[in-house]
C-alpha cells in the first residue's frame, strides 16, 4: 500500500527481495483496483502494525529487538488475523 496525500494505491508482489530474485529473476507486481480488496489488504496491514507481542525493529544494528508500545492489550498479528478471518467466513 502506498499512500500520498490520501491517494491510496495498492500493489500485490513478491515480498521475497532477495539478490537470487532480484538478479537472476523477473519480479512482477500488479495494482489491486477492486475496493473490497483494498480493504481487506488495509485491514491486514493495520492488524500488523497494532502487533506488541512478536513484532521486531530491524534497526541498523541487527539487534532485532521486540517492538513496544504503550498499549495494554498484549496484539499477536496471527491471532488477530485468525480472529479476522474467521469473522469474514
Amino acid at each position: 500500500m502506498f499512500c500520498n496525500d490520501h491517494d491510496e494505491k495498492y500493489y500485490i508482489s513478491s515480498a521475497d527481495w532477495m539478490p537470487r530474485n532480484l538478479d537472476h529473476r523477473i519480479e512482477v507486481a500488479c495494482p489491486i483496483y477492486d475496493p473490497a480488496l483494498q480493504t481487506e489488504i488495509r485491514d491486514i496491514l493495520e492488524i500488523q502494525m497494532r502487533d506488541n507481542v512478536k513484532a521486531r525493529i530491524i534497526d541498523e544494528s541487527q539487534e532485532n529487538r521486540y517492538r513496544t508500545s504503550g498499549d495494554k492489550r498484549k496484539v499477536q498479528s496471527q491471532m488477530e488475523l485468525y480472529k479476522y478471518y474467521q469473522q469474514k467466513t
